[in-house]
């Protein structure tokens, strides 16, 4: 009898010291044991030109609000959950999520994520998928998640999600 309850007491106090998110692919930052919620939002894509007979252009997704509600100290490590249908299999996180620094205007915050140069001779174009990248050291989480782990960041704004998403979770270091 004692063995067995030893065991579901720790199974209970486990389960209480790793909260996950409910849904898939929605980030929260883990601090002191609690999932804390971060600023969602979904980009929006807008192309900028300029130029003559040579021209540049880019793709810049777009976030409304020049700078996050959410606010962390900018000494501080931060982990982020985020709950994947993947986590129990051997994928690898790193092609799937990412956290990026964002270029913060007055009313929006903005990545770019494709350049073109066009010209009488020619054009290219350059996907930027890993514009703004920063690095975050992964590992498995609770039953069904993800930690992405950064060593403090320094002031700015910043997003999680996808690696190839529109909907990020954003938040901002001071």
């Amino acid at each position: 009898m004692k063995l067995v309850s030893a065991g579901l007491l720790c199974a209970l106090s486990c389960f209480a010291q790793s909260p996950e998110p409910e849904f898939s692919d929605v980030f929260f930052r883990l601090d002191a044991g609690k999932l804390v919620p971060l600023e969602r939002q979904t980009s929006s894509i807008q192309g900028k030109a300029s130029g003559f007979i040579v021209m540049n252009a880019k793709g810049v997704a777009i976030l409304t609000g020049g700078k996050s509600p959410v606010r962390f100290r900018s000494e501080d490590a931060l982990d982020f959950i985020v709950r994947s249908p993947l986590a129990a299999s051997a994928a690898d996180p790193e092609a799937l999520y990412c956290l990026r620094k964002l270029d913060a205007k007055k009313k929006q915050r903005e990545l770019v994520i494709t350049t073109l140069h066009a010209s009488p001779l020619g054009a290219s174009t350059k996907r930027t998928a890993t514009t703004g990248l920063l690095p975050v050291t992964f590992s498995r989480y609770g039953n069904s998640s993800y930690k992405l782990s950064t060593p403090p960041l320094p002031p700015g704004e910043y997003s999680v999600g996808r690696l190839y998403g529109q909907l990020v979770f954003c938040f901002g270091v001071d």
